[in-house]
């Protein structure tokens, strides 16, 4: 997680032109550039259940009686239960060590097999979790074991890893720089309200 900014100066946009300039970078970096198509169509695909049984990765989630899933570790993979707007993560470098709340369930692959940034992508794409799902009452619950990826080489599973992380880190940086904003706007609002800036031509 990126480090807490100071309050922007009144009526000051300096300190968003860098996030703005870093966010417009990434953007850049996320954007595919290869013309090379990619085979979706034909993919064979797993499913997470399957994953389970021949011992890919384990699926840890709170059992009926309460008790709760292991501390999680860099590497882990947080999936939501629910449809509510949360996306399926990967646990950081320098992230863990607490249990995922009843809302999330936790994957954690064999690297061998797996690439985390891979799984966690694949996991969070919108016709997967669709398939996947299911009404309880007025919530839409994702049954995890349904949830599909691809059957592809290691290598290449990295290769789309490297694109998701990307894509996180983009993500994480759009939030950064909309809060600045937000910030700078009421710090121009008040400014204009107290009368410490004028209004301009």
């Amino acid at each position: 997680m990126p480090a807490t900014a100071p309050p922007p100066r009144r009526g000051g946009g300096g300190g968003l032109r860098g996030p703005l300039h870093r966010t417009a970078q990434l953007a850049a970096a996320v954007h595919p550039d290869s013309e090379e198509s990619a085979p979706g169509a034909h993919w064979s695909t797993v499913t997470i259940g399957e994953l389970v049984r021949t011992g890919a990765l384990e699926l840890h989630t709170h059992s009926a009686a309460g008790d709760p899933p292991p501390p999680t570790r860099a590497g882990d993979v947080l999936v939501p239960l629910l449809l509510d707007g949360t996306a399926t993560q990967v646990v950081a470098d320098d992230a863990g060590g607490e249990a995922p709340d009843r809302r999330m369930s936790l994957l954690r692959p064999d690297t061998a097999a797996l690439d985390p940034w891979f799984l966690a992508g694949f996991l969070r794409g919108t016709a997967n979790t669709r398939q996947a799902s299911s009404y309880a009452s007025s919530a839409t619950r994702v049954d995890v074991r349904r949830l599909k990826v691809p059957r592809l080489p290691l290598e290449t599973q990295r290769r789309y890893g490297r694109r998701f992380r990307e894509l996180a880190a983009f993500e994480e940086a759009l939030r950064h720089t909309a809060d600045l904003g937000r910030r700078l706007a009421q710090g121009t609002v008040d400014g204009l309200t107290e009368g410490a800036l004028p209004p301009g031509d």
